[in-house]
């Protein structure tokens, strides 16, 4: 079994947003997940961006706008939004306190250098 904590994963910090990389090939055994747990601070931004892995965020806590491809639409805590392969996205938390969502990506985000160039804040990968 492997257990991995926010405290002791690889995470990066930019435009109000702190993610912590939870389980992919580096931090585990994983051959096709990544999984984050991401916490965005009220004015937060996720700059677009796309990649190959298909994704879903989860919205823990909190409230956000949501731009999918050319569609937006206000997300908040218990909304689950997919993310197909390749296509454009990015999370605004609009709300006046803490955004929180989980994510999973699959196939991982290519390969073990290509995470540590992603989420380069290392804390502790063992």
């Amino acid at each position: 079994m492997q257990v991995r904590s926010k405290q002791k994963a690889p995470r990066y910090e930019r435009h109000g947003i702190v993610s912590h990389l939870l389980v992919s090939e580096w931090t585990t055994k994983a051959q096709f997940l990544t999984t984050t747990l991401v916490e965005m601070s009220p004015g937060g931004t996720q700059q677009p961006h796309s990649h190959e892995a298909e994704q879903c965020y989860f919205i823990l806590e909190g409230e956000g706008r949501m731009t999918v491809g050319d569609e937006r639409q206000l997300v908040t805590s218990g909304d689950c939004i997919f993310i197909p392969s390749n296509e454009t996205h990015g999370l605004e938390n609009t709300g006046r306190s803490g955004l929180r969502y989980f994510s999973a990506a699959a196939p991982s985000f290519g390969g073990v250098e290509a995470l540590k160039r992603l989420w380069p804040l290392s804390v502790d990968t063992k």
